[in-house]
C-alpha cells in the first residue's frame, strides 16, 4: 500500500502543499517543541502533503533533519529531507542514503547546500565532494539497484534498489542573462539525472515564475514544478533585501513595501498572509503543481488561514499578478512581457542587457542544453565556465 503521501499526491497531479520546519540547535527545548507541534497540527490538519525540513540552513549547526523526519514517519507522514552535499563525502552521502530508506524515509530535496558558516570555535570547513546534479545521479543509480561502482572491493554486484522521491531546486530570479541561462543550464541537467520533482528559490516576481515554466515547457521537461511562497515579516525582508541568503530576493520596492505595513498595530501580519494568499493563486493559474511554504515564526493556523484564502483567490487570479511586480533593476528575462497581464510570451527576449564576449558565455546563450551526466573531467570544464562568464 502506498504511505507516501506526497508521491501519490504528484503522481495523480494533485496540487500539493509542503510545509517547511527549521530545526534549530540543540535536540530539545522550546523551539523544538514548538516545531513539532506545529508538525503535530499540519498532520492532522489534512491539507499537507509533506512537511520539508532543512538541513543547517544557512550554513548554520542545527539538529540533524533526518532524526525529525524519522519522527514524523513515525506520526503518518512521509516527509521531505532537504539533502545537501556542504558537510558529507560521497561515501557517509550513501551511507546516510541507505539509512534514510531503512527507516522509511523517501522524499528528498536535493541540493549542493549554502557554504558551512561559524560553527563550534571557528568555521567549518566545506566539503562538497558531489554538488547536487552528481548525487541526484547517484540517487537514481541506487534506485536502479545498480552497483555504484564495479572497480571498488566488492563492487560489481546488484544491490537492493532504494526508492527515494528526488527533487532538486532552480533559482529563475537571477539578474544577469549569464546566470539566468546557467541556472536553467543546470535544471536541464538536474531532469537529466533524475529529479522528479522541482522546487523554485524564494523571489516574488511573476514573470520570473513563469519564465521557469515556460522555459520547461520549450525544453520538453514535464517534471512537476512547485513554487516557493516564504511568508515574510520584517526583519527576515531586510536581511533577503541586503543579499544575505543566496538565492533569495527581495527588491527595494516590496521592502520598503513590507516596512510600511509593519507599521500596523498586527506588525504586517494580516499583510503578508493575504500576499502569500494571492501569490498561492497566481502560481495555481499559471499552472505550478504546488507550493512550498514556508517562513519565520508561523503558527499552522496561519498556514491554514492562508490555503484557505488562496483557495478564494484562485478564480481571479489574473488580477492578482501585477502585485507581484518586483523586477531587479536591470534584470534580464529569457521571453518578451505580455502587457496585457503582466507576465510573458513565448517570444525570446533578444535584447542583452549585460552583453558579455567571452567563449563561456557565447556556448551558454546559444539554447544549446547538453543533458548527459557530466564526467569529473566535464564538471570541471563545466565549473571553468561558469567562473569565466
Amino acid at each position: 500500500m502506498e504511505t507516501n503521501g506526497f508521491r501519490k499526491a504528484l503522481e495523480a497531479k494533485e496540487f500539493v502543499y509542503p510545509l517547511e520546519l527549521v530545526p534549530g540547535r540543540g535536540a530539545r527545548g522550546k523551539v523544538l517543541e514548538e516545531t513539532m507541534r506545529m508538525a503535530e497540527k499540519a498532520i492532522q490538519g489534512g491539507k499537507i502533503h509533506a512537511l520539508s525540513i532543512t538541513d543547517n540552513a544557512g550554513g548554520h549547526p542545527a539538529l540533524f533533519p533526518n532524526v525529525l523526519g524519522r519522527e514524523i514517519c513515525g506520526m503518518g507522514m512521509n516527509p521531505i529531507i532537504h539533502f545537501t552535499c556542504k558537510d558529507k563525502n560521497r561515501n557517509q552521502t550513501e551511507s546516510i542514503l541507505y539509512a534514510l530508506d531503512r527507516i522509511g524515509i523517501q522524499n528528498l530535496l536535493v541540493m549542493t547546500g549554502d557554504y558551512p558558516l561559524y560553527g563550534f570555535e571557528g568555521k567549518a570547513k566545506p566539503v562538497y565532494d558531489l554538488d547536487s546534479i552528481q548525487l541526484l545521479h547517484l540517487v537514481k543509480t541506487m534506485n536502479e539497484g545498480k552497483c555504484i561502482d564495479g572497480k571498488a572491493p566488492g563492487g560489481g554486484t546488484e544491490c537492493l534498489p532504494t526508492h527515494f522521491v528526488k527533487g532538486c531546486a532552480v533559482s529563475p530570479f537571477k539578474m544577469d542573462e549569464s546566470e539566468v541561462l546557467a541556472q536553467y543550464f543546470k535544471l536541464c541537467k538536474k531532469v537529466e539525472a533524475g529529479a522528479d520533482f522541482i522546487i523554485t528559490q524564494v523571489g516574488y516576481d511573476a514573470r520570473k515564475f513563469d519564465e521557469v515554466l515556460r522555459f520547461m515547457h520549450q525544453q520538453g521537461i514535464q517534471v512537476p514544478i512547485i513554487g516557493n511562497v516564504y511568508i515574510l515579516n520584517r526583519p527576515v525582508a531586510r536581511v533577503m533585501n541586503k543579499g544575505d541568503v543566496p538565492g533569495c530576493v527581495v527588491t527595494d520596492e516590496l521592502y520598503r513595501i513590507i516596512e510600511e505595513e509593519s507599521k500596523a498595530p498586527d506588525k504586517g501580519k494580516a499583510a503578508r498572509l493575504t500576499r502569500a494568499a494571492k501569490l498561492i493563486a497566481v502560481l495555481k493559474g499559471i499552472g505550478y503543481q504546488g507550493v512550498h511554504i514556508g517562513g519565520p515564526n508561523l503558527k499552522y493556523e496561519d498556514v491554514d488561514w492562508v490555503i484557505g484564502k488562496s483557495q478564494e483567490f484562485s478564480a481571479n487570479w489574473p488580477e492578482w499578478v501585477r502585485e507581484f511586480s518586483f523586477p531587479q533593476q536591470d534584470g534580464f528575462y529569457l521571453f518578451m512581457e505580455d502587457s496585457k497581464i503582466g507576465l510573458n510570451t513565448n517570444v525570446p527576449n533578444f535584447k542583452r542587457i549585460h552583453p558579455r564576449k567571452k567563449w563561456g558565455y557565447r556556448f551558454m546563450s546559444k539554447g544549446n542544453f547538453p543533458l548527459d551526466i557530466p564526467s569529473p573531467q566535464e564538471y570541471f570544464l563545466f565549473a571553468l565556465l561558469v567562473f569565466l562568464l
